[in-house]
């Protein structure tokens, strides 16, 4: 569970685990509202209220800026929830697509985030150590079944620790095409989705499709696979780092997901 804030004035909303951060994530980001307010010569910094009839003035801009922001947070701080989880925002079922690097402290909370709740763990991953090694670290205690489907050969062989864990491993072919991997992910859902518990399914191979296939059989498939996600009430969440990816490539993909988020270690921020 996380504190989220959202604001009135446009799509911004924002997650942290800890409700300092967030304000301090609040304040940055109503200076981009109302920062004009803000008025600097060489005596020294004012501003004025766009929400009462406050004003102030200081020689020291850093210090003067500062109460600014803390004075509009007064206003808004209301806004401010506790105990909410950032699949909340479409249900706790649908897909999520995060922007940030794959291997990454943001990537890393996030799927923390978005599996806790789970009683089932999915994960299509070409770095099965990796992500199973996450699992073992930072939950609490092991899904009721965590089922791993990657392309590796004997991808679990040198993680320790998880001889008693509840896993399954769905080996895939290497070449696999859409379609096929498109009927393992289904088949596997299909074996859970009548069972009691909420389903999470982590998609890492975003990048290798895009890199593999065209554009237009990455979104139909993409489009099939979150269908028959929502179908199953599952959450599925991909991630991706769009800095190396054209903006046009990006913005066909959004198009697909229900929820668009950027993580930057723990902090997360809705993208419109």
């Amino acid at each position: 569970m996380v504190y989220r804030w959202r604001c009135r004035q446009c799509a911004y909303v924002v997650w942290t685990p800890d409700r300092e951060r967030t304000a301090a994530a609040v304040k940055t980001h109503l200076l981009t509202h109302y920062g004009e307010r803000v008025r600097g010569d060489a005596v020294g910094t004012s501003w004025s209220c766009p929400y009462c009839a406050a004003t102030d003035a200081g020689h020291d801009r850093e210090r003067t800026v500062g109460e600014y922001r803390d004075h509009l947070f007064e206003h808004v701080e209301s806004l401010l929830e506790s105990g909410v989880h950032v699949a909340d925002e479409i249900g706790r079922s649908g897909s999520v697509l995060i922007h940030t690097p794959l291997e990454s402290a943001g990537a890393n909370n996030a799927r923390i985030h978005f599996h806790s709740p789970a009683d089932v763990v999915v994960i299509v991953t070409t770095s099965p150590e990796r992500r199973v090694g996450l699992l073992r670290d930072e939950l609490e205690t092991w899904p009721a079944r965590t089922v791993v489907l990657t392309t590796k050969q004997q991808p679990l062989a040198d993680v320790d620790g998880i001889d008693d864990a509840p896993l399954e491993l769905f080996q895939l072919g290497k070449g696999l095409g859409l379609a096929q991997l498109g009927q393992a992910v289904s088949k596997i859902l299909g074996d859970h989705q009548n069972a009691e518990g909420k389903i999470s399914i982590e998609f890492d191979i975003l990048a290798e499709i895009l890199d593999t296939f065209s554009l237009e059989d990455v979104f139909k498939f993409l489009a099939v696979l979150t269908a028959r996600c929502d179908d199953a009430d599952a959450l599925s969440h991909y991630y991706f780092d769009p800095r190396n990816t054209s903006t046009s490539t990006v913005n066909v993909i959004d198009e697909v997901f229900d929820l668009k988020l950027t993580a930057n270690g723990d902090v997360f921020t809705i993208r419109p």
